[in-house]
């Protein structure tokens, strides 16, 4: 149904002689996908473009400009089981191409990101019949469980503070989690894990097992104050994760119990004056970099959004936020220098810019300044990005603070709730 092909972008200097060579000589390039119609770049974890018409015969090119990994799969929009490109992986500077043979509407994702989602049509419609609309809704009938999760998901169990489900929330610190259902069963393989079932029950109860590209190892102990979980709500979260693109399916949640029955560790910050800690977080600048304002977009800042985060970081995650900041540094947070081409020839030097990256791409830099405002720049304005492995936060509050000062803060920051706080947050809070 598809011929695939994959191929190298970076060739050995030998290498690309010879298939010059043969460009010249025979009248054509031997460089793989120079006959490709159409090109789709995978880059900050997107497809561009991410809609496309093409005529039955036309081959396609998929070059992942990113600097990790995509795994790209296609099937029929109407009939997801219908698929006609099974998933390829494709490592950063690699492509590979396919020739689409049948008419009809077929979607593109990435199984690794969520959110990475393409159409491809021959009909000149981006959209299913209404038939084909009513095929689709008629099997699709949930169980209760799912609202419950979806409920937990969005609101108590804090899922949100990390993660979006498409375009649906403001989470940045996680993965996009659409389609995970159907996803699931990809990284499964990947993994060596029975079931997709198996991946999510992985993924809340030892988040650190894998690691989705281009994110850190920085999910909440769900099943530990303050969220504390208990198994049912677990398995009512993971039922709403497998009805995204997936079959619900309550049987296959089998939980460990008593991985759930592990201790937290004893809290020495418990004594902490939070109105004190709050005093020492104005005083010690941080309201300069991170916000605890209800409302205030997340990613505006020089540092994480602190406004909810006592409703689902424990006190060992905060502490060592606050004494050791280098240890986990959130994807949107690495501070980043760009280096900017000349605007003209001569000796003029280049010029430099600094702040916290926001996209990353050849065509386009994005850039968080450090007064809260977005820079771009075009790809040819930049010479080169240099992304820091240092935190920008000081890393001497361990030093500079006394035991006390630290438990005042720790508990300030752990008063923080947003405004979804719940009744069964305020009760973990005083587990805490």
């Amino acid at each position: 149904m598809i011929s695939k092909h994959l191929e190298r972008k970076k060739l050995t200097a030998s290498t690309l002689v010879v298939l010059l060579f043969g460009f010249f000589l025979f009248g054509h390039s031997l460089l793989a996908g120079a006959d490709e119609k159409h090109v789709v770049r995978l880059t900050n974890i997107e497809f561009r473009p991410n809609r496309l018409k093409v005529d039955v015969g036309d081959s396609i090119k998929f070059i992942n400009k990113d600097e990790f990994k995509h795994d790209v799969y296609l099937v029929r929009t109407a009939n997801p089981n219908d698929v006609l490109l099974t998933a390829t992986t494709i490592e950063s500077g690699e492509a590979t191409s396919v020739t689409i043979e049948e008419e009809g509407l077929f979607t593109l994702y990435c199984t690794i990101h969520g959110g990475m989602r393409g159409k491809i049509t021959t009909t000149d419609s981006f959209e299913l019949t209404e038939e084909e609309k009513k095929r689709a809704a008629a099997k699709k009938v949930l169980p209760p469980i799912v609202k419950t999760g979806e409920e937990l998901f969005w609101n108590e169990a804090q899922c949100h503070q990390c993660h979006q489900i498409g375009d649906r929330g403001d989470g940045i610190r996680g993965p996009n989690l659409s389609d995970i259902g159907f996803r699931s069963r990809f990284r499964a393989e990947k993994l060596g894990l029975a079931s997709g079932t198996e991946y999510l029950i992985q993924s809340i109860l030892e988040p650190s097992a894998y690691l989705v590209e281009a994110y850190t190892n920085d999910m909440a102990t769900v099943y530990q104050p303050p969220i504390d979980l208990n198994e049912q709500q677990i398995k009512a979260i993971i039922s709403y994760l497998q009805s995204q693109g997936g079959q619900v399916d309550t049987w296959a949640i089998d939980i460990d119990a008593k991985k759930l029955q592990t201790k937290p560790t004893m809290n020495p910050f418990k004594n902490g004056d939070p109105e004190r800690g709050k005093t020492i977080f104005t005083d010690a600048g941080c309201p300069s970099c991170h916000t605890t304002k209800p409302g205030e977009k997340k990613s505006s800042t020089a540092g994480p959004d602190l406004t909810a985060i006592g409703a689902f970081r424990n006190w060992t995650w905060l502490a060592e936020s606050v004494i050791d900041p280098n240890a986990e540094i959130g994807s949107n947070w690495r501070y980043t220098t760009v280096f900017l081409k000349p605007e003209s020839d001569g000796f003029q030097s280049e010029k430099t810019v600094f702040g916290f990256v926001r996209e990353n791409t050849e065509e386009e830099v994005k850039i968080l300044l450090e007064e809260n405002r977005i820079a771009t720049f075009s790809g040819d304005q930049v010479k080169r990005v240099e992304i820091s492995e240092l935190s920008k936060m000081p890393t001497n509050y361990g030093e500079i603070l006394t035991f006390q000062q630290m438990a005042d803060l720790i508990r300030y920051l752990q008063t923080l709730k947003g405004e979804q706080e719940t009744a069964g947050q305020a009760s973990s809070a005083g587990q805490k």
